[in-house]
C-alpha cells in the first residue's frame, strides 16, 4: 500500500484523490476509518484529520481520528501521526519518502521508522518549492537518499523491483 499525507484542508482532499485517481495507473481514495490497506492502492489522508495505522502488516487498517486525539500534532493531517503508526505495524518494511513542504513535520516518525530499520528518502533541495520537510530530514542525518522530484518516481519503482 501506499499513503500520502498533505497538508490541506478537508474540503480538498476527496477531489484530489479523485484527480489523482484519474491520471494515475495506481487506485488512489481519501482514505477511511476501517479500510484494509490493500498492496497497490494509494490512501491519501483526509484534510483536517488525522490517520493512522493499526493492526499488523498483511491485516492493517485505517483509523482516522479528529484532530484533538493528537493536541501536539500542529498539521491535520500529520506526517509524524501517521508515520509514528505505520513504524509500529511495519517496522522496516517501509519506504519513507519526505518531499516538498513548510516546517518539520515527518521528521520524528522518520526517526521512528529509520530506528526499525525503514529507509527514508528526501526530495533534494533544487527541486523543491519549498525546503524545509526534505531539509529537517536532511540536516537531521535522517535521509539516507536525496531526488531530484523528476527522478523520484524512477528510484521508486527501482526499489519496489529489487
Amino acid at each position: 500500500p501506499v499513503l500520502m499525507v498533505q497538508h490541506m484542508p478537508g474540503y480538498f482532499t476527496k477531489a484530489f484523490a479523485k484527480r489523482l485517481n484519474d491520471l494515475w495507473d495506481v487506485p488512489v481514495k481519501e482514505a477511511a476509518n476501517g479500510d484494509i490497506l490493500a498492496p497497490g492502492v494509494c490512501y491519501l489522508a483526509p484534510g483536517g484529520k488525522q490517520m493512522t495505522i493499526e493492526g499488523r502488516a498483511g491485516n492493517a487498517r485505517v483509523s482516522i481520528s479528529e484532530p484533538e486525539c493528537f493536541p501536539s500534532a500542529a498539521y491535520k493531517p500529520s506526517v509524524d501521526v501517521t508515520f509514528n503508526s505505520v513504524a509500529d505495524v511495519y517496522s522496516s518494511k517501509v519506504l519513507a519518502v519526505i518531499l516538498t513542504g513548510m516546517g518539520a513535520d515527518g521528521l520524528e516518525g522518520c526517526k521512528t521508522l529509520k530506528s526499525k530499520g525503514a529507509k527514508i528518502w528526501a526530495q533534494n533541495e533544487q527541486s523543491c518549492v519549498v525546503y524545509g520537510m526534505p531539509q529537517a530530514v536532511t540536516v537531521g542525518n535522517i535521509s539516507q537518499a536525496n531526488y531530484d522530484i523528476a527522478d523520484m518516481a524512477c528510484h521508486i519503482n527501482n526499489e519496489i523491483l529489487n
